[in-house]
């Protein structure tokens, strides 16, 4: 294992001009578009690696940077975000190369570590993960994920894995010191044996703080020929082909999540009604405030939350996925996998890994088959409804089932009876589509119609 040595410290000047002008254009910086701007850069915590002379292969100094993004375009005004660097002679030039730039030790050559393997291999080593394996082999054939937008993934073939398939190496962009969701939970389902998500084979932690952690990177066995469930949803969609066999076995999975998660993890409180019903009522009021399309629908939407707090019994919130979509789920050889247990991305960390209620997770899904229906270009508004049918039912029947989970004990879900149940539902689904309607309205002004028709749909329900 190499050691790693946390320091606070500044780099090179001519560096941190570099990161100011470089960070907001990329994908995973948490500030888009012209509020990027606004954002101070503030380096705070260097992370470097003893891996021999120079620090990493070839004579590559890897260097993971850790720097506040404070502004008003930042999700709570403050994130850390984490930027890890490989710096060679300008001569040695590799993937992910950003710019040369002249410091007090002489000219550099500044790369992205997250597109070099001079990075990828410091941090597997780091994590303990590859010992006895030369570093060549570990990171031969690496290749970065296209499309990743929160963090950066890397398919990594030489990684030992159980079954030998390999390991994909998550870079966190966006970090947090304390007990990483994204460590805890897919560490424990798989301790707990559960075969739904990609095996958890390791993560690099690093004291950031006397008695606290930060989470810089995970490894889990790569899933070989995988789909992008949401990718494989709008091929589907746009022949006009069933996807509900697909969806309801999707519908399966997740309910045995749910299932295990209250095995796996600690219990969380008791939900109380007014404030649950209050955090709703706040994004809601946030959303009317900034779509005016929403505007005359306001009271109908305060008249399906005031429904909603007069029927929520005190129920034992627990661990849930938090942001979960078709996007979170691959489809491989024996079935669904769900990954990414970050919660949503936009919203502070205490409150996207809070305990919640498993239907939170539905109604992310529900949603997710509605955009699949529109990009993939369905021929018809059945391919909508009969794939959500088909995923509802089958949560429902597995939700139900008190027996094993994949040869596990687990818990009873919490009592719902069906119409309260659908009410939830209907709510948590109004909660993510009114925050679509937001984003699209900013973004993708032709696409609000999509979000619309669902907050429709929903006011319009029999209660």
């Amino acid at each position: 294992m190499t050691a790693v040595r946390p320091a606070a410290g500044v780099p090179d000047p001519s560096v941190g001009e570099l990161l100011a002008a470089w960070l907001p254009g990329r994908r995973w910086f948490p500030a888009g578009g012209a509020s990027a701007a606004t954002v101070h850069v503030e380096p705070w915590l260097a992370v470097t690696f003893d891996d021999g002379p120079g620090g990493g292969p070839d004579g590559a100094d890897v260097v993971v940077l850790l720097v506040r993004l404070r502004g008003a375009g930042v999700p709570g005004g403050e994130v850390v975000a984490q930027v890890p660097l490989v710096l060679t002679d300008p001569a040695a030039r590799g993937p992910g190369f950003v710019a040369e730039v002249r410091t007090a030790a002489g000219d550099v050559a500044v790369h992205d570590g997250g597109a070099h393997p001079a990075c990828w291999l410091a941090l597997l080593r780091a994590a303990g993960v590859g010992d006895g394996v030369r570093g060549e082999a570990l990171v031969a054939g690496g290749q970065v994920v296209a499309g990743e937008q929160s963090n950066t993934s890397v398919v990594l073939p030489g990684v030992p894995s159980p079954d030998g398939t390999g390991g994909m190496l998550k870079i966190l962009r966006t970090v947090t010191p304390g007990p990483h969701p994204d460590v805890v939970v897919p560490r424990a389902l798989t301790r707990a044996g559960w075969d739904g998500v990609p095996r958890f084979l390791g993560a690099l932690q690093v004291a950031t703080a006397p008695g606290t952690t930060t989470a810089l990177a995970v490894l889990s066995e790569l899933v070989p020929r995988a789909r992008d469930g949401f990718e494989l949803a709008c091929e589907h969609a746009g022949r006009g082909e069933s996807f509900a066999h697909l969806a309801a076995d999707l519908g399966r999975v997740v309910a045995e999540l749910h299932s295990v998660l209250r095995q796996a993890m600690p219990p969380g409180p008791l939900l109380d009604p007014a404030t649950f019903v209050g955090g709703l009522r706040d994004r809601a009021a946030l959303a009317v405030s900034e779509a005016p399309g929403l505007a005359a629908r306001a009271p109908a939407i305060d008249a399906l939350l005031d429904d909603l707090q007069g029927r929520l019994p005190r129920l034992r919130l627990q661990t849930v996925h938090g942001d979960l979509h078709l996007g979170q789920a691959l489809h491989g050889e024996t079935g669904w996998k769900l990954l990414d247990f970050e919660g949503e991305p936009q919203r502070p960390a205490a409150e996207r890994t809070a305990p919640d209620l498993p239907l939170r997770d539905v109604a992310g899904m529900v949603r997710s088959f509605a955009y699949a229906a529109a990009v993939g270009g369905a021929p018809d508004p059945w391919w909508e409804a009969e794939s959500v049918h088909a995923f509802l039912a089958r949560y429902r029947q597995s939700a139900d089932t008190s027996a094993a989970v994949s040869g596990l004990t687990t818990r009873r879900p919490p009592e719902l009876d069906p119409p309260t149940a659908d009410a939830v539902l209907a709510a948590l689904v109004l909660d993510k589509a009114l925050y679509e309607v937001v984003y699209e309205t900013r973004q993708r002004p032709t696409w609000v119609h999509i979000p619309l028709s669902a907050v429709d749909r929903v006011l319009t329900r029999p209660r």
